[in-house]
């Protein structure tokens, strides 16, 4: 067969990460490990002495903070977000099983290891514990290294299930939010405004032109812009509540809870500016830029309106401003 015959180089690995770098500025983005000394013990125990002891044991490999108020737990680890609980079984007012309970009951603190610390060696109340939902039971008094170790093996346990549930909820080039994370969570986000009859906002995100931009420009380059568009609309974002997702390929969709129209309408065009001015090259664009158009829908949350439906509404919105021209946002009201 006439012609050259095929040329084939090899490279090491270090090389051929360097040459790869060339085409790209894109860096994926890093899942942080929290740091066993970053963790945070909320010791609950009526007894100042118990509390002393507990804390001096383990100050040196972990944050501890001390709090006798049994009645309140659940709302107190709600605000202060522990990463573990060493709790008191006999205390007035609530007892640790009930506590325990209760925390295994929500779902924001369910995860949360907690430790049965009490002077009981009776085998009916570590039965009891074990029920509630305990990850361990320590008899008193406390022998320091068997507290220590305890403490540290259950830590990073739950370091590790954090860092994979993170890794399942993300999406690995973007670092936002993917559609496991969608379907797991958004549906308690929207029936909560269901319960409070509150305002609930669904914006739907498209890249402009994105297949004609990887074709032009690669691949490569199109994760690149993919990252920094996540990055412009993330930033675009100014409440925690506010969950951003990557949809699928170059669709983005923002679950905004609390939300109202005008401001709606005022974030997707803050979206589409914000994204314009990272100034991405694109020869297949209108302005020879990079840009984004958004289809947005707000409606005050009750029974008859589902999440599906919303989605419905801002994908549909966002093909009328695609049909529009792009480089632009539509906003619906149901």
């Amino acid at each position: 067969m006439p012609g050259h015959p095929l040329r084939y180089e090899y490279y090491s690995y270090k090389d051929a990460m360097t040459l790869l770098s060339e085409y790209t500025t894109f860096e994926e983005p890093q899942f942080k490990t929290k740091e066993l000394s970053e963790c945070r013990a909320l010791i609950v125990d009526d007894d100042q002495t118990s509390q002393l002891v507990l804390d001096a044991i383990l100050q040196d490999i972990i944050i501890t903070e001390c709090n006798d108020d049994s009645l309140n737990m659940v709302e107190y680890c709600l605000q202060t977000k522990p990463d573990m609980v060493l709790l008191d079984l006999n205390m007035p007012g609530k007892d640790g099983i009930t506590v325990c309970k209760e925390l295994k009951a929500n779902k924001d603190t369910a995860d949360i290891p907690v430790v049965f610390i009490t002077g009981s060696d009776k085998p009916e109340d570590q039965d009891r514990c074990w029920e509630a939902g305990a990850s361990d039971f320590i008899n008193k008094p406390v022998v320091a290294s068997t507290l220590q170790h305890r403490v540290k093996n259950l830590l990073l346990s739950k370091i590790r299930l954090d860092l994979l549930t993170e890794q399942t909820f993300r999406d690995q080039l973007t670092g936002l939010y993917n559609r496991y994370y969608m379907h797991a969570e958004i549906p308690a986000i929207f029936k909560h405004c269901v319960r409070e009859n509150a305002s609930f906002g669904v914006m739907m995100i498209d890249i402009d032109n994105f297949k004609s931009f990887n074709d032009t420009y690669g691949h490569l380059e199109g994760d690149n812009c993919l990252a920094q568009v996540a990055g412009a609309l993330t930033h675009t974002l100014r409440r925690p509540q506010d969950k951003i997702l990557r949809y699928g390929g170059e669709e983005f969709i923002v679950f905004l809870p609390n939300t109202e129209q005008e401001e709606m309408k005022q974030l997707a065009q803050a979206m589409c500016t914000n994204v314009e001015k990272l100034n991405i090259e694109n020869a297949a664009s209108g302005n020879g830029v990079v840009t984004i158009s958004v289809g947005y829908v707000v409606t005050h949350a009750d029974y008859q309106t589902s999440l599906g439906k919303l989605v419905n509404e801002a994908d549909q919105a966002l093909f009328e401003a695609k049909q529009a021209g792009k480089n632009r946002s539509i906003g619906h009201h149901l």
